[in-house]
């Protein structure tokens, strides 16, 4: 458990990506269960995705992942438990890990398939491609609240994280880092004045 925005509040819609089994280390079970919240778990691993619907969460559950583009694509998917991630062919390929093609699409894809504007807290867990998603969402046209964003394996850097949403009208309420790499991550909550 990281960090429950709102916990005050009832009935919020919260977007959870890199859902794992819906449970474990989950950053939105909780707001489900005990405030009522309703949304999306999207999460890429098949395998994942099998366990998650075993669960069974109240939220939508989408077998796929964040487009790293503005629109949709496949992309290879390393099949990794928690570790899962988008991965480049590559010639000194680990035969020994599995590797899927899934279908990605932009997080306001999704939004508009839905019809939700306002999204009160984002779970971004990607395994190191969170700026270049963050990089397709239209900050002006979705109101997303709060968001916790995962910084260890982005390549980039933690503060090409930080100076880009700060760019979109965020300010970084905390950072919750573990040394166990179970939690590396900047809470963002949105400007009121922006």
């Amino acid at each position: 458990m990281l960090f429950y925005p709102y916990d005050c509040c009832k009935n919020g819609f919260f977007i959870e990506c890199g859902a794992l089994d819906g449970e474990t280390r989950s950053n939105t079970l909780f707001m489900e269960r005990y405030l009522d919240w309703t949304g999306l778990l999207i999460e890429a691993d098949p395998l994942n995705v099998y366990d998650m619907l075993k669960k069974h969460r109240k939220a939508y559950v989408s077998p796929s992942c964040l487009s790293v583009h503005p629109y949709a694509t496949v992309v290879r998917f390393e099949q990794n438990k928690n570790m899962g991630k988008i991965s480049e062919p590559d010639d000194g390929e680990d035969i020994s890990k599995r590797h899927v093609d899934v279908q990605c699409f932009p997080l306001f894809t999704y939004l508009l398939a839905m019809n939700i504007t306002t999204v009160d807290y984002f779970s971004l867990d990607v395994e190191g491609s969170e700026l270049q998603v963050l990089q397709t969402i239209p900050f002006d046209q979705v109101n997303i609240r709060t968001l916790s964003v995962e910084w260890t394996h982005v390549k980039e850097g933690k503060d090409e994280i930080r100076t880009f949403m700060d760019k979109k009208g965020y300010t970084v309420f905390s950072e919750v880092t573990n040394d166990q790499l179970l939690a590396n991550d900047f809470i963002f909550v949105k400007d009121q004045d922006r």
